[in-house]
């Protein structure tokens, strides 16, 4: 009996101390991996690439239908890059792609949209005798995007998640008049 009641108190013992450090280990675990977890990104505006000759008001109803004019609007802002694009329907898009690719520094990007390709076309570009011939040869036109911008909030670390900016990119971008959507991140105006 004396050998059962030395081993109790061990026992409870051997317990406590487990119990106290699995609590704290968890305790200390969990304060620790809470500090590392990834925030919640924000996105404070979107940038938004319209087709050329598209108005203020023709911009402002196909914003509306995504709730997007309760925000600040820029219309047709000139600080953004790829102001130039052609489309060339589907069926000519391999003969215009192969001679556009003589030059790396003619085309910046490409976007598939329905039956066309919108190919965003460089500064430099513009003004090369050669790339205008491919243009003319191919009966291709050279259009200038509209860029509008929109900021969520103009207070600091304020926008929307990054979750509902990659939900509205994918729908605008369905819209034909719309050609890409980029963010403007949180950090990169409040640098």
């Amino acid at each position: 009996m004396s050998k059962i009641n030395k081993e109790i108190p061990v026992f409870i013992i051997f317990l406590t101390l487990v119990i106290i450090i699995l609590f704290f280990g968890n305790v200390s675990l969990s304060t620790h991996t809470s500090a590392y977890q990834p925030q919640e990104s924000n996105v404070a505006g979107l940038l938004i690439q319209f087709r050329d000759g598209i108005t203020e008001p023709e911009v402002k109803s196909v914003l509306e239908e995504y709730n997007l004019t309760m925000y600040k609007l820029n219309y047709n802002v000139d600080y953004m890059p790829d102001q130039y694009y052609t489309i060339v329907d589907e069926d000519k898009i391999m003969d215009v792609r192969s001679e556009l690719g003589e030059v790396e520094n003619w085309t910046e990007f490409e976007i598939k949209k329905g039956n066309y390709y919108i190919i965003g076309v460089s500064e430099q570009a513009i003004h090369d005798e050669n790339f205008l011939s491919i243009l003319d040869k191919h009966n291709l036109q050279l259009k200038k995007f509209l860029w509008c911008h929109i900021r969520f909030d103009d207070r600091p670390m304020s926008g929307i998640s990054e979750e509902h900016a990659n939900e509205l990119k994918r729908e605008l971008e369905m819209n034909e008049d719309i050609f890409l959507v980029a963010f403007e991140s949180i950090e990169a105006i409040s640098a």
